[in-house]
């Protein structure tokens, strides 16, 4: 058994991470395609490159040496090496190390030529979406984008870094095949040595071939730059721009079977969106009912007087609403959203109301890690925990510990993360056929999380209005399963909580 993450490191090393294998049954298999881009995906950052640098080659002092280039002669030591090609070995290595002075000095030009680009793109931009930007800032580099002016320099500085890149990558192949001509001389830990010389290799080459497609540009990619805003470190991005093919090809034609199941692979009763998304060619599909009784076990409740997440008062009302279920359910309550800062922001505005009723209320990036929270969730049931992202699935509460269920906001993709964005731009209607399909996935995870047994029973608060007020509501509620759905006002929430999760309300609408 492996996560999919190894699994997909495997299709990327070409099978030299797992033993061979021919059948493969992949759970969750919704995630697929996120956790696909991210194996398939580049960074690169100026510590890291850096780092390898060091991993190469670093001195103190003609006495204070260290890195690969300075421990190679030490292999032969003992070994059946003769003088000449120790000699040879060494000169290849000496040859190498005026580079890596080089591409410290071509990496410093060119992350700060980014740098200066970067900010001069972000300040016309950040006054539209400062509140987004809080923490992180991502500018997706396109073709519109490398045609302007700043973007000469960021070229002629990546021209002066790959030469000397260049030059490594050139020196490490040379060394290399010295080494595989040493193979029979009784080397010791030859196999390590020879791995060490390969993988800085490969990294001398992955950087100069994906970053120069950052800086030059392609069809097939997703490039951007994000900036760390507390750790104040700009970092390049790649990712692919679908990993159908990929996945097609390096996994789902080359094994015997591949069965992938997920309690959300279904939008609007169809597979199609996750076949095509993940490159399912001619597969065979089977959709199974639930073996959970959701008219009996859950209730929706929609509360139709709360305003849509853009309008004002709709934090409030969020607030005011949390505070009542919370004391209505006696917390036992999970509340997922979409945004840190409306977690927090809510946090801060139930906190001393719960409190003084004897309710803790814990907030995800707040009060400790993921793994902390929930233990702590489970352990104490007089709890309220508020949760983002990594909360809307894998959260698997059982019992009573979790009743109540809020769903803050429809979780739609934010509009200028890179990968979206550049992923819509496929589609001639992309918010009816990519961004509603992808959010109805990410919303029946969210629902998932509350009924976990056939002898749980919870409700369901979605405090989104859109459902009610806008044509595609509708498909987010047929996308769950058979359950009762009611909508009213806000006040009648309390008594409506109480009395279900008491047992004395048994459904209808």
């Amino acid at each position: 058994m492996v996560n999919h993450a190894l699994l997909l490191a495997d299709l990327v090393s070409q099978s030299r991470v797992l033993p061979p294998y021919d059948h493969v049954i992949i759970d969750e298999a919704h995630n697929v395609e996120d956790v696909a881009t991210d194996q398939f995906s580049f960074t690169l950052d100026q510590a890291s490159l850096l780092q390898y640098l060091d991993g190469l080659f670093q001195t103190g002092g003609a006495r204070n040496l260290g890195g690969l280039l300075s421990e190679v002669p030490v292999y032969f030591r003992g070994s059946a090496v003769g003088p000449g090609e120790v000699q040879q070995v060494e000169q290849v290595s000496r040859d190498i190390i005026p580079s890596i002075d080089q591409v410290r000095d071509g990496a410093a030009q060119f992350f700060q030529s980014l740098a200066v680009f970067a900010s001069r793109e972000m300040s016309s931009q950040e006054q539209e979406h400062a509140s987004e930007h809080l923490y992180d800032y991502r500018l997706r580099i396109t073709p519109p984008l490398r045609q302007k002016p700043g973007w000469a320099g960021v070229e002629h500085a990546w021209d002066n870094l790959n030469l000397a890149l260049t030059q490594i990558g050139d020196g490490l192949s040379r060394l290399e095949e010295l080494l595989l001509h040493l193979d029979q001389k009784d080397v010791p830990d030859y196999d390590e040595l020879l791995l060490r010389v390969q993988a800085a290799s490969r990294f001398a080459t992955e950087v100069r071939v994906e970053a120069g497609h950052i800086v030059s540009g392609d069809e097939a990619n997703i490039f951007w730059l994000s900036l760390d805003r507390a750790r104040d470190t700009l970092t390049l991005h790649a990712a692919p721009l679908s990993v159908a093919e990929m996945l097609q090809a390096g996994l789902f034609a080359q094994k015997q079977t591949v069965l992938l199941t997920s309690a959300t692979l279904a939008v609007n009763d169809s597979l199609d969106f996750i076949k095509e998304r993940l490159g399912l060619v001619g597969s065979e599909d089977l959709k199974l009912e639930s073996p959970f009784d959701y008219q009996r076990q859950a209730m929706v409740y929609i509360p139709n007087d709360v305003p849509e997440p853009n309008q004002r008062g709709y934090q409030q009302k969020v607030e005011e609403a949390m505070i009542q279920l919370g004391t209505a359910s006696g917390g036992r309550m999970l509340a997922l959203f979409t945004a840190n800062s409306a977690l927090r922001r809510t946090a801060v505005g139930i906190q001393d109301a719960l409190e003084d009723q004897g309710i803790v209320v814990l907030g995800q990036g707040i009060d400790g890690s993921r793994r902390v929270l929930l233990e702590r969730f489970k352990e104490c049931p007089g709890t309220v925990l508020l949760g983002t992202s990594s909360f809307w699935e894998g959260v698997d509460v059982v019992g009573e510990a979790l009743s109540v269920l809020v769903i803050t906001k429809l979780p739609f993709s934010v509009p200028t993360d890179p990968i979206f964005a550049a992923r819509s731009e496929q589609f001639a209607e992309p918010f009816l056929n990519y961004t509603i399909p992808l959010s109805i996935l990410r919303f029946k995870q969210g629902f998932g999380r509350l009924i976990r047994s056939k002898d749980d029973r919870g409700m369901v608060v979605i405090l989104d209005k859109r459902l009610l007020t806008k044509r595609y509501g509708v498909q987010f509620l047929q996308s769950l399963p058979a359950t009762n759905v009611r909508e009213g006002p806000l006040k009648c929430l309390p008594q409506i909580a109480a009395r279900f999760l008491g047992g004395r309300e048994k459904g209808g609408m």
